[in-house]
């Protein structure tokens, strides 16, 4: 009988556990660019808000990795950084930068924001 109630015992912690450590996807919430619109050659500051609503306490303090991707222009960031600069090409247009934000369990949002240049 003790025997039952150590197999009992650990088939209830095997499969609660995995429910107690689940991992939520982050979320952005939104990409701004300040000036936009911009003048061609022109520098635009972007910033990222993101959140990552982890339960679990375990993973409550997973920290956020964010890139940024332009195919037109440069985009300068630093270290994961959920800010980056953006350089605007000299043609005139509309132009989508996008961020993508991970968590350190592989959890991934991406966003895109459109740039004016005028």
């Amino acid at each position: 009988m003790k025997n039952f109630f150590l197999v009992l015992s650990i088939l209830l912690t095997v499969t609660t556990l995995p429910s107690c450590i689940h991992n939520y996807e982050p979320v952005i919430s939104s990409i701004s660019a300040d000036p936009n619109p911009v003048s061609p050659g022109g520098i635009v500051s972007l910033i990222c808000k993101a959140s990552d609503d982890d339960d679990s306490s375990i993973l409550k303090s997973e920290s956020l990795s964010y890139a940024w991707f332009s195919s037109v222009g440069e985009v300068v960031s630093e270290e994961s950084n959920n800010t980056a600069m953006w350089t605007a090409p000299l043609e005139l247009g509309k132009y989508s930068i996008s961020c993508s934000v991970t968590d350190e369990s592989d959890g991934l949002d991406i966003a895109t924001i459109e740039i004016l240049v005028e």
